[in-house]
C-alpha cells in the first residue's frame, strides 16, 4: 500500500477552530429538528440571547457545542468552559479522587454559574502568577473565551480583561 499524502486526514484532537460550512438546505433544516414548528431559531447566538453570568453547566455544554460548530470556540476552549463549572469528583477519606454520585452530579449540573466571572478569575489568576505572556498558561485562550462570551451575552456585557 502506497501513501502519497493526497488523502485528507483529520485529528480527533485538533485545536483548530471549525469553519462555518455551507451545507445543504436539508442539513440546515436538521439544526431546528427538535424545535416546535414555526419557531425561528436562526440567529439565536448572534442576537446576544445568552446569559453567561447565570448559566448551568448543563446549559453551557449545549452552548459550547454550538459555538464549536460555528467556529467561535476551538476544542480546547470548549473543554475549558465545560470543565470549569463543576468539579470532576471529590476527595475521599484516604485522599483518592472519588467520582460524584448521580445526585451530586445532577445538583452541580443544575446550579447556575457565572461563566464570565469564571473566565475573568482564570485571567486574574494567570496574571497574578506573572504568566500572562507564557504561551502554555492558557491566558490567550481565556481571553478569546471571554471575548466570545461578552459578544454573545444578552443585555449589558461585563468587563473584559
Amino acid at each position: 500500500m502506497r501513501i502519497d499524502g493526497s488523502t485528507p486526514s483529520y485529528s480527533a484532537f485538533s485545536t483548530q477552530k471549525k469553519g462555518a460550512t455551507s451545507g445543504s438546505a436539508f442539513a440546515d433544516s436538521l439544526d431546528d429538528f427538535d424545535q416546535p414548528i414555526g419557531e425561528d431559531t436562526s440567529g439565536e447566538e448572534e442576537g446576544g440571547s445568552y446569559d453567561f453570568s447565570h448559566m448551568t453547566p448543563a446549559e453551557m455544554r449545549d452552548v459550547t457545542g454550538d459555538l464549536y460548530d460555528s467556529g467561535d470556540l476551538d476544542l480546547t476552549q470548549v473543554l475549558q468552559l465545560q470543565l470549569s463549572g463543576r468539579p470532576l469528583g471529590k476527595i475521599g477519606p484516604d485522599g483518592t479522587l472519588l467520582p460524584l454520585s448521580d445526585a451530586e452530579s445532577s445538583a452541580y449540573d443544575s446550579t447556575s454559574q457565572d461563566f464570565i466571572g469564571i473566565a475573568n478569575n482564570a485571567l486574574d489568576q494567570i496574571e497574578s502568577q506573572g504568566r500572562a505572556s507564557d504561551p502554555t498558561s492558557g491566558y490567550q485562550s481565556w481571553q478569546s473565551i471571554l471575548s466570545v462570551l461578552n459578544n454573545l451575552q444578552g443585555g449589558q456585557a461585563t468587563d473584559e480583561a
